[in-house]
């Protein structure tokens, strides 16, 4: 299925997450608490990313793609989001 990353088209097998996606492609987006086949329980909230349409921030970690998405991994909502849930995880 075809998404939208950053305004760049990009071809993707369906049940991909967002964060496969976008590390497909280079794409870099922070995690903490993500580890590739050990754990995906989406705890820290820092891979967040803004998807067109969504009401909320999605953690990218564990959101799957949909046909025609559109996604944003530097918008300022989604920046600000990121450093607050590092902010609240050490306070």
């Amino acid at each position: 299925m075809e998404i939208n990353i950053n305004n760049r088209p990009v071809q993707v097998a369906e049940g991909t997450t967002i964060l496969e996606a976008c590390r497909s492609v280079g794409i870099d987006v922070p995690t903490l608490c993500y580890l590739e086949d050990v754990s995906q329980n989406a705890s820290c909230g820092v891979c967040v990313v803004e998807v067109k349409g969504a009401k909320s921030l999605l953690r990218s970690c564990i959101t799957q793609v949909t046909a025609g998405m559109e996604i944003f991994t530097n918008s300022p909502r989604a920046m600000q989001a990121r450093k607050l849930n590092v902010e609240l995880l050490l306070a």
